[in-house]
């Protein structure tokens, strides 16, 4: 890059995470976390796989009206259950991609807007209306692997996924959070895609690697699982396009690796995941904050492990607690973004163990690299994240002589 970080990047990312919309702090009543506290009570692989889809089901009866609930709530849907998801309008059972594709409205405010860059979706107004994050919606539809072509009305014409990309790419910056624009952009542009920004500076993916490597905490939102879950999903992407890990994403892989191993070492005797994520160990007996906590863990797992751990038994806790959780509450009120985050994880669960699907685990659009190519080749012009200084302390007036 030609530029440099500035304080403020840290600055605003640290301070901001816990008040952005994505992570619910309601309390419900409901039942408690059933019993999982030996391996010897585990299911089977197979009976933990029918479980798993029969929690999924559960879910997807949740059916949320198009009158009633708002875009943000109908994104985490999506999110969950990918082009497929259906919601109901007037009564009628309706696909979602479909219907947010003919140009709704919501509270008077139409879904999406063209903009001087091309198009994007609504932002932030309120807490659980349209965007929680920046590029939140962008994401969500490179999860469902919406293509580029596919087209949204708006009051102006119509736009495309293309053209909300083309924006996210103009309107990035330095001091922002960047966990939602990395995961939409790395799908549909590739981890090697260079561009300029709208005050013609360069970008490259790894800058917003680097920039989500710097920014992740447990003061992030959701305790850091949304950032590492953007991690994972991009380090998966730069893995598939046969590259060796190197740089900034090896620093990616690292504390995606480190956050893996605290999940563990955090989890409860029932299963379920540390109240306070990565930061201590703590368990809940209310449904909804298990649903909340375990849910975003198990969801950063599932895009982080690789194959060969999803049948370690504390992975296989975790789920069944969650299934569980989810089967016996199925009456219960819920909070929808933290119901769709937990399906999420065992949607791709359920999609990386049954041998009839798959799992989308990052971006395979784009082709291996030429080994004849200097992959490795380093570059001149990165970020140098400038070193924290303190703010001047004011020199305390001196105290008058003792008489």
């Amino acid at each position: 890059m030609h530029f440099t970080f500035r304080l403020s990047l840290l600055v605003f990312l640290f301070s901001s995470s816990v008040l952005f919309s994505s992570c619910s702090d309601t309390e419900r009543s409901a039942s408690p976390a059933p019993e999982i506290t030996g391996t010897e009570n585990l299911e089977s692989p197979e009976e933990l796989l029918q479980k798993v889809e029969q929690a999924i089901e559960v879910a997807r009866q949740h059916y949320l009206a198009s009158e009633k609930h708002s875009p943000w709530e109908i994104y985490h849907g999506m999110l969950a259950f990918r082009k497929e998801y259906e919601i109901k309008k007037d009564g009628k059972v309706v696909n979602a991609l479909e219907w947010i594709s003919a140009g709704p409205t919501f509270e008077n405010e139409p879904w999406f807007q063209k903009t001087e860059f091309g198009g994007r979706a609504h932002r932030y107004t309120k807490s659980n209306a349209f965007e929680g994050h920046k590029n939140q919606s962008l994401a969500i539809l490179a999860m469902a692997d919406v293509p580029l072509d596919h087209q949204f009305m708006t009051p102006d014409g119509p736009i495309t996924v293309a053209d909300i990309v083309a924006d996210a790419q103009k309107e990035i910056q330095e001091n922002e959070e960047v966990t939602w624009s990395l995961w939409g952009l790395v799908h549909y542009l590739g981890p090697d895609a260079v561009w300029e920004d709208k005050k013609g500076e360069q970008w490259h993916m790894e800058d917003l690697v680097y920039m989500q490597n710097a920014t992740l905490s447990n003061e992030s939102a959701c305790g850091g699982t949304h950032a590492l879950f953007a991690l994972s999903y991009a380090r998966n992407t730069f893995q598939n396009s046969g590259q060796r890990l190197r740089s900034y994403w090896l620093e990616a892989d690292q504390k995606i690796q480190k956050h893996i191993e605290e999940a563990k070492a955090m989890q409860n005797l029932d299963g379920s995941f540390s109240y306070d994520y990565f930061f201590q160990k703590s368990a809940s007996e209310n449904f909804q904050e298990r649903l909340e906590t375990t849910g975003h863990t198990l969801e950063f797992l599932m895009m982080a492990l690789p194959d060969d751990r999803l049948n370690e038994d504390w992975v296989r806790k975790a789920i069944s607690l969650l299934a569980n959780d989810i089967i016996n509450n199925k009456d219960e009120p819920v909070d929808y973004s933290a119901l769709y985050h937990a399906i999420d994880g065992l949607v791709i669960y359920r999609n990386r163990m049954s041998p009839d699907r798959t799992a989308q685990l990052g971006s395979r659009n784009f082709p291996a690299q030429d080994k004849t190519e200097s992959t490795d080749k380093k570059r001149t012009d990165r970020k140098v994240l400038k070193p924290v200084v303190p703010p001047a302390v004011p020199e305390l007036p001196e105290l008058p002589a003792k008489p």
